[in-house]
């Protein structure tokens, strides 16, 4: 497994971790708040006429952010490829 898979799993297995422990402090509704402010940005780009593609970008763009806060930007091409690569599949079964 590369040093990036390696980070990336273990980011995971913490942030699991600390969903599931009933002590931890953290709780899975905590992510409610910005998902729902983010998401409430999105839609209001939409409601001004944004194209969806540039919609899709400022999402992407806020991905590779979150990725480069966590310095795990290594991951994202990895994760990226493989999301392609599900969506050709539905795309190519769908015809």
């Amino acid at each position: 497994m590369t040093d990036a898979n390696d980070r990336s799993r273990k980011a995971l297995e913490g942030l699991h971790n600390l969903l599931t422990d009933e002590n931890s402090s953290l709780h899975f509704s905590d992510f409610h708040e910005i998902s729902e402010s983010m998401m409430s940005g999105y839609a209001r780009f939409v409601k001004l006429g944004v194209p969806g593609q540039t919609v899709a970008l400022a999402m992407l763009g806020a991905t590779v952010n979150l990725y480069r806060m966590f310095e795990m930007q290594e991951e994202l091409p990895d994760l990226l490829r493989g999301l392609a690569s599900s969506l050709e599949s539905e795309r190519r079964q769908s015809n």
